[in-house]
């Protein structure tokens, strides 16, 4: 007999690793395209009422959002 089902193994590996660097958005310089909100993986991007603002306690630090940011409002900064 197995001492963990399936179900718990593949959540225990799937537990969050914290980021050494997660995204934040400069407001100054983006211009709300909402460009990068389908690129997060776990939709740590939000566009509420033309702020765009970045979960930091959900961002995995991927970086698929920084590169194709048109005016380069997304950056990379170390994990506090």
């Amino acid at each position: 007999m197995l001492d963990a089902s399936p179900a718990r193994r593949y959540r225990s590996a799937m537990r969050r690793v914290t980021p050494a660097e997660i995204a934040v958005v400069d407001l100054a310089v983006c211009d709300r395209c909402g460009l990068c909100l389908p690129l997060c993986p776990p939709e740590s991007i939000h566009l509420e009422l033309n702020v765009l603002t970045v979960d930091g306690a959900t961002c995995t630090g991927c970086e698929k959002c920084v590169g194709p940011c048109p005016v380069g409002a997304l950056a990379m900064v170390a994990n506090a």
